[in-house]
């Protein structure tokens, strides 16, 4: 590997060299694919190189790693990118679904079995720390440094720095928000109908007299639509009250000051959530399944549902109205919040079993400086899947839509420099501009860069998440009574080891916090 590693910087010297010698003469070639898309303004325009990359480079196949299942036209698609992949690095890309459900499973054998592969999807919020933690992922910071220029020149080093751990880049994060707010999502058909005063929503409990005027008037319509994971506790408090560290228990309050750890469990806000939300169930507002329920959007896109909670970016409600066929108002609950969480929310980490992490370097690097690539991988090939309607923005080509399509767009959040994509015609034509201003708007959190290194307390974690498991979701749901299941909660979080977990949680904090 070390070998093959001088061998390509070499010829890499040697083709800088010959291309200084050329001169300045072919410098226009650079801009091939100028004007094709439409980046923001801050957001740089990497050009791609002129010439290919040195053919003395050995053919390599790059292996991606991404969760989802395998498109109808996924081959077409591929082979589109590897005519270019050949070209510009001498290489040919193996895009490897593994199903979401099966993820954490799979993934684990795979490195376990000492698999060979290169780059994997990751995230702050999808076990990113902990797969650090465990050896799973290579830094990078080298590899970024020589190979990765056209990501460091598009990502804001904050972001960036939010990816590392203990100093360390382990990851690439995806070009987009990097941030959210969080809400409630209420069926337009029915504000309108009884003429709904959303302006005086401003906390959670103010939704109680429209879920009232919805059972009583609108009989097979669930007020408050929920799961356990989308529950306000889990969603709108974990995200938008509370920093939550990254993985195990022990959060950052949002508001106030200092970095003291704090078992949110034990906080007022918590138990008074808790208490709403088994007021609401008890009264029928909220739908009896909710602790148990997986997916909720059949029904809501049904018209059989009133509210729902979820998070935003700039969009959001256009992009969901086109796909859920009905009008939509929301409600925010919590601002925009920047944390390491939500800087990281799509990330492609570096697999330390890759046989040739230069080359996969030299891949990922395309993806944030060549628009016609990444718009294959996005959103399929032009004529084929989509056909440009005017400047930027695309649509569905003749006869083709999300349902008929061979190669629907799954992976538009989750790689890449992103503003570097077609903007489709049900989305705002600002989509990208909108993001980097939402992005600067957007309060950072203290902690900001923060990722916590779950390893020296990987055990009690495990055994923290097997009791979360039995009570996290009827309690935050108001299945049970959170006077009497909370304390019980607490009780088995501590015999699990809850305060080891936030007192390394809290040192490693405090360390962070040294060196800022």
């Amino acid at each position: 590997m070390r070998s093959a590693s001088r061998s390509i910087k070499m010829l890499l010297l040697v083709f800088v060299i010959i291309s200084l010698v050329v001169g300045c003469s072919n410098s226009n070639n650079n801009a091939n694919n100028a004007g094709k898309v439409n980046t923001p303004a801050n957001t740089p325009k990497v050009e791609t190189p002129a010439e290919p990359v040195p053919a003395e480079l050995e053919p390599y196949e790059v292996t991606l790693v991404m969760p989802g299942a395998p498109l109808k036209d996924h081959d077409l698609v591929i082979g589109e990118m590897n005519k270019i992949l050949t070209e510009k690095i001498n290489a040919t890309l193996n895009l490897h679904y593994v199903d979401w459900g099966a993820w954490t499973e799979k993934t684990n054998l795979m490195f376990a079995s000492s698999e060979s592969f290169d780059l994997i999807f990751s995230a702050g919020w999808f076990g990113y720390t902990n797969s650090v933690g465990k050896g799973d992922y290579m830094a990078i910071d080298d590899l970024v440094a020589e190979y990765g220029q056209a990501f460091l020149d598009t990502i804001d080093p904050e972001i960036v720095n939010a990816a590392k751990v203990n100093g360390k880049l382990y990851a690439m994060v995806a070009n987009k928000e990097f941030a959210a707010d969080k809400g409630l999502t209420l069926n337009k058909a029915l504000v309108e109908k009884y003429n709904f005063d959303l302006s005086t929503i401003k906390e959670l409990a103010d939704m109680e007299p429209l879920f009232k005027t919805i059972k009583e008037n609108e009989p097979g319509v669930t007020p408050f639509l929920t799961t356990g994971g989308g529950a306000p506790s889990a969603s709108i408090l974990d995200y938008g009250y509370y920093d939550i560290l990254g993985d195990g228990p022990g959060e950052l309050l949002r508001t106030g000051e200092g970095l003291t750890v704090i078992n949110k469990i034990e906080d007022p806000k918590y138990m008074e959530y808790a208490k709403l939300m088994r007021k609401w169930y008890l009264a029928g507002y909220v739908n009896q399944d909710a602790a148990t329920v997986g997916d909720t959007g059949p029904q809501y896109r049904a018209g059989k549902a009133f509210a729902q909670t979820n998070s935003y970016k700039p969009g959001w409600v256009l992009e969901n109205e086109k796909s859920m066929g009905m009008g939509l108002e929301v409600v925010q609950i919590a601002t925009p919040f920047t944390s390491t969480t939500d800087a990281t929310s799509a990330l492609i980490a570096m697999s330390r079993t890759s046989k040739d992490p230069e080359r996969a370097m030299m891949f990922m690097n395309l993806l944030y400086s060549d628009p016609d690539l990444l718009n294959l991988l996005i959103n399929g090939i032009e004529g084929t899947h989509y056909v440009v309607k005017e400047g930027n923005i695309i649509d569905f080509a003749p006869g083709l839509d999300a349902a008929t399509s061979g190669y629907p767009v799954t992976m538009n959040w989750m790689i890449g420099n992103l503003p570097m994509t077609h903007v489709w015609a049900s989305e705002d034509p600002n989509k990208w501009q909108s993001y980097i201003e939402y992005n600067a708007s957007a309060e950072k959190s203290r902690a900001l860069g923060f990722a916590f290194n779950t390893e020296p307390v990987k055990n009690e974690i495990a055994a923290a998440s097997n009791v979360e498991k039995e009570f996290k979701f009827v309690i935050v749901t108001g299945s049970v009574d959170p006077e009497e299941y909370i304390p019980k909660y607490l009780e088995k979080l501590k015999a699990a080891g809850l305060n080891k977990i936030i007192a390394e949680k809290q040192r490693q904090l405090d360390e962070w916090a040294k060196t800022k």
